[in-house]
């Protein structure tokens, strides 16, 4: 006969499975949001509940990037505001899966510089010479050989590249997904590659007791040859994510969470197209919204210039 006391740990835990799905979804559906890679299709954690029924998710993505580089016969210059919006509809019938994302996006030179500048001050870290350009002032262009590969100088707004994902629970828990992004962005837009992109990829999570959720994603991606990288791009990219959430308060659960990448240029030398590694790290509130989760968090680079400078989330979910 076991202890009284596991006999009630493991309820516990039965319980909050059954009855906290939209609030025991972990982790963050984040990605690289490289203003030149957005239309690239890397996969990510998929925010389902335990429970059958459709869940619907609103993320705003407010992201800042400053680089300067030149290396070898590669130089880039990224100084541009990114605005991302995404609608998740998901649904789960049992052990089928199903998620569709439609993400709206920006380009701008921004008005947030000055704050970056202090945020990197405060907290000693690099500016990367922020301090040399002018500010909130959109400017991307990336040379190789000599030749202008990719160059924006103006705002740019748009629909970007839908994906549709289908995934298969396994009996041990396992998720697998296969997804689809689908042309709909624009070239000439900066929202997408106008080309079919495929990934791959499964997730896990494994709670540790009530209160600690232990997840991780891990994933291949196989993007289309087209768009203003054509004959640039990786023709495969591994995607990895890493992460727990601790849940105290009741109320509310914090999270840190790794978002890592493979190369995504074909032998380039640049940081900013290499392996990327960064942190993200928020805040959920359960009940501030009835019937609704609202996530805050913010993400910064680990390996300096392998991603923006800084990004600001926001998520707003509910189950139906």
């Amino acid at each position: 006969m076991r202890p009284p006391r596991r006999v009630a740990a493991v309820a516990g835990i039965a319980f909050f499975a059954a009855s906290q799905s939209l609030n025991a979804a972990a982790g963050y559906a984040t990605r690289e949001l490289n203003p030149m890679l957005q239309p690239v299709f890397l996969p990510s954690l998929v925010p389902l509940g335990t429970d059958n029924g459709w869940r619907v998710d609103h993320s705003v993505f407010i992201t800042n990037t400053f680089q300067a580089k030149n290396r070898g016969n590669e130089s880039l210059i990224m100084d541009v505001e990114n605005y991302r919006y995404e609608l998740d509809f998901s649904h789960r019938r049992d052990n089928r899966l199903l998620q569709v994302n439609v993400p709206l996006m920006a380009n701008q030179g921004g008005e947030l510089d000055s704050l970056i500048e202090g945020w990197h001050n405060l907290f000693g870290l690099p500016n990367g010479n922020r301090e040399k350009f002018p500010q909130d002032e959109l400017n991307i262009e990336y040379t190789r050989d000599g030749v202008v590969e990719y160059s924006q100088t103006k705002s740019s707004s748009g629909l970007g590249d839908i994906a549709v994902s289908i995934g298969y629970g396994s009996a041990g828990g396992t998720l697998y997904f296969a997804g689809l992004e689908l042309p709909t962005g624009s070239a000439s837009d900066f929202t997408g590659n106008e080309a079919i992109d495929l990934a791959f990829w499964l997730t896990r999570e494994a709670r540790i007791n009530t209160d600690i959720n232990v997840y991780g994603m891990l994933g291949i991606s196989f993007p289309g040859d087209d768009g203003n990288l054509e004959g640039l791009l990786a023709d495969r990219i591994w995607v990895a994510q890493l992460g727990f959430d601790y849940r105290f308060y009741d109320n509310f659960i914090a999270t840190a969470q790794l978002d890592m990448h493979g190369e995504t240029i074909e032998d380039s030398k640049l940081r900013a197209f290499g392996e990327s590694f960064q942190i993200q790290l928020g805040l959920g509130f359960l009940k501030l919204i009835e019937n609704h989760r609202l996530d805050l968090f913010f993400s910064e680079d680990i390996l300096v210039g392998s991603a923006p400078d800084i990004t600001f989330g926001l998520r707003l979910a509910r189950e139906f």
